[in-house]
């Protein structure tokens, strides 16, 4: 016969330990995972972020060789006068530095002067946009985009007064088809 009584108890018991039990859970990964999280940044982010640079120069370089110029321009136009269709060519690209990246520049801002790893992060992003804005222009079929502008914004989380943890670069410009 089974004791419902000694159940119950044993239920309530575990009831009450259990919020406890993962508290601590939690705790004893954090102290684990955090560190190690820390260590996998300081090795590898700096090297990831050179070969981000690294392959969207040979995506622009590879581009510029089969179409034999850049087809961006800021120009605004009035250059040509056998544009044969238009319209907006446009991309988003959110960058945003490592936890080593941020620690890096805490401390840099401590000291005062310019942020050099927050710089890096920020032209690599805007290459990246720039390199896809081309990208989407040959895949549309546009032969130049002309006046092309690229606009930053910086996204943080909700309710966070100064703390700035990603950007979005918004890189668009006019797509046009010659005749």
């Amino acid at each position: 016969m089974v004791d419902v009584g000694g159940l119950l108890v044993l239920g309530i018991i575990l009831v009450l330990i259990a919020p406890f039990l993962l508290l601590a859970l939690i705790g004893i990964l954090w102290t684990v995972v955090y560190p190690l999280m820390l260590i996998w940044a300081v090795l590898f982010s700096g090297k990831k972020l050179d070969q981000q640079i690294v392959n969207t120069a040979s995506r622009e370089a590879s581009l510029r060789e089969s179409l034999g110029r850049d087809p961006l321009t800021t120009i605004d136009g009035g250059y040509r006068t056998d544009i044969t269709s238009c319209g907006v060519v446009w991309v988003g690209v959110v960058y945003g530095p490592s936890h080593w990246h941020l620690l890096i520049g805490w401390i840099n801002n401590l000291v005062g002067g310019s942020v050099d790893i927050f710089q890096k992060v920020i032209s690599a992003g805007r290459a990246e946009a720039m390199q896809r804005l081309r990208e989407s222009a040959v895949a549309n079929g546009w032969d130049d985009v002309i006046n092309v502008r690229i606009d930053t914004s910086d996204m943080a989380p909700q309710g966070a007064q100064r703390s700035i943890k990603a950007v979005e670069v918004f890189a668009y410009g006019t797509g046009v088809k010659y005749g």
